[in-house]
């Protein structure tokens, strides 16, 4: 159970953002992932890739390779932040 310090220090996360409201988390939500590790990135990737399977070129796809793609891509449209143990993964534009 988070404490109200904690709550706080989250939303105050999140405004660093520009996540200022309910209807913003929740437009802009993607994912929360245990961990805070390359595993977790690993895992968001591959998760990420399954839901733009078919929006993007199988070249791209094929690369497995979680941080290039990260990197050269996928962060752009992405923040990614720690809060608590957990990694959580915010769309930019929403």
């Amino acid at each position: 159970m988070l404490k109200e310090a904690e709550i706080d220090r989250f939303l105050l996360m999140l405004a660093d953002y520009g996540i200022k409201s309910e209807n913003e988390f929740a437009d802009s939500f993607f994912g929360e992932y245990e961990g805070n590790e390359d595993d977790v990135l690993q895992q968001f990737v591959q998760d990420w890739c399954a839901l733009a399977k078919g929006c993007l070129p199988k070249q791209l796809l094929k690369q497995n390779n979680s941080a290039k793609l990260w990197h050269e891509l996928i962060r752009f449209d992405f923040h990614r932040f720690v809060f608590n143990g957990n990694t959580y993964f915010f769309k930019r534009n929403f």
